[in-house]
């Protein structure tokens, strides 16, 4: 069939990202990709090739996506991570495709520079999906006005919170007047409501994260939970994630002597999480919005959070959650300190936030989002 004939929509997805072989800002767009792929589009995505396949984009794949990998790495390639790969220079993903629509998926707010800056030198139409920001990662002034004129360039700008837009618009200088902010996925079930915990005591916190302090910050609740005050409290931290900090930070944990916090692993069953813990409890350095703090008040459990990025933009502090004014341990001290000493209001801050999330968090997200992508791609 010739390129006038075609009658379905094709669509490519570029996952930026090559620093890991998935995570969540994978899996956003990989849904999105499943989705519109039921719905009769052509789907093809391009990736960084990794020695295993992720299960996640197994499924896609198995599905109908055409995966495009990018396997040519050569250990002189010393670019910066916003460039464009050397193998997508040396063959062009784009042309072997020719999409109708782009959709440039970053894990941060600049990695898919290189790839924006691409559709738009060749008359590809696209729209750039940033699932973090951070503010302790700023561009130099060449860089950051590129990244203004590639976001400027697209059909929108997607940002899965309303202070990653506002942090992006201060870090490339300029305003991105096309910005979206979106909501991403949750693994939970919209109407999901677990009993409360059977047993109030010990308290038991959950921190629900990849294993990587320089985001997520654990090494700053480890800190405060080794204060003289929380080692005489009855109150456990389960760390749930993997990564590839863990052995650092269970060292970390044992240079403490914290007998406190355990290490329970990576698991998909949020919902059993919350049927044996009460509360969510989350000290990021950087953010997009996390779907852990999301699924804890879908679950009725109160957050204690860092304000960083959309950590609290679903919150009212002291209402609905607990909100640390900043990622340092005197800051996340005073909050959970708040927290502490209305235990016994739990049960019902629970519930207020339960109601509050589902007036702000649409039950499917990503099927919004998809309609987004189709009426911009026409």
């Amino acid at each position: 069939m010739s390129e006038t004939q075609r009658t379905r929509p094709r669509i490519l997805f570029v996952s930026a990202n090559e620093s890991a072989p998935w995570g969540p800002s994978e899996t956003n767009w990989a849904l999105a990709a499943a989705h519109w792929l039921r719905d009769g589009a052509e789907i093809h995505a391009s990736v960084k090739g990794w020695d295993e396949t992720p299960g996640e984009l197994a499924d896609l794949e198995k599905a109908g996506c055409v995966v495009h990998r990018r396997w040519d790495h050569p250990p002189y390639d010393l670019r910066p991570c916003y460039e464009l790969p050397w193998s997508e220079r040396r063959l062009s993903t784009l042309e072997a495709v020719r999409p109708d629509f782009v959709v440039v998926s970053q894990g941060d707010n600049y990695e898919g520079l290189g790839w924006l800056e691409e559709c738009r030198r060749r008359g590809y139409p696209y729209v750039a999906y940033s699932n973090s920001a951070s503010e302790y990662e700023w561009l130099t002034d060449d860089v950051a006005e590129r990244l203004a004129s590639a976001y400027n360039s697209a059909l929108a700008s997607f940002f899965v919170s309303e202070s990653n837009r506002e942090l992006t618009e201060r870090q490339v200088g300029a305003r991105i007047p096309n910005g979206r902010v979106v909501r991403c996925h949750f693994k939970v079930d919209y109407d999901a409501a677990p009993p409360w915990p059977a047993e109030d005591t010990p308290v038991r916190l959950a921190c629900l994260a990849r294993l990587d302090p320089n985001s997520k910050g654990h090494d700053v609740l480890f800190d405060v939970l080794a204060r003289p005050k929380w080692r005489e409290r009855p109150l456990t931290v389960s760390v749930f994630g993997s990564g590839e900090y863990e052995g650092v930070l269970r060292a970390l944990v044992s240079r403490l002597g914290l007998d406190s916090v355990e290490f329970a692993g990576y698991t998909k069953d949020i919902e059993e999480v919350w049927r044996t813990h009460h509360g969510l409890v989350l000290c990021s350095r950087a953010e997009g919005l996390p779907t852990v703090i999301i699924e804890a008040m879908l679950c009725g459990r109160p957050v204690i959070v860092s304000d960083v990025a959309g950590n609290a933009e679903l919150l009212t502090d002291g209402d609905t959650g607990f909100v640390a004014a900043g990622p340092v341990a005197d800051c996340l001290d005073e909050a959970l300190e708040r927290a502490w000493q209305r235990r016994p209001d739990w049960p019902a801050i629970g519930a207020r936030a339960a109601v509050a999330v589902r007036r702000q968090m649409p039950r499917d997200p990503i099927a919004l989002l998809v309609d987004q992508f189709k009426e911009l791609a026409g």
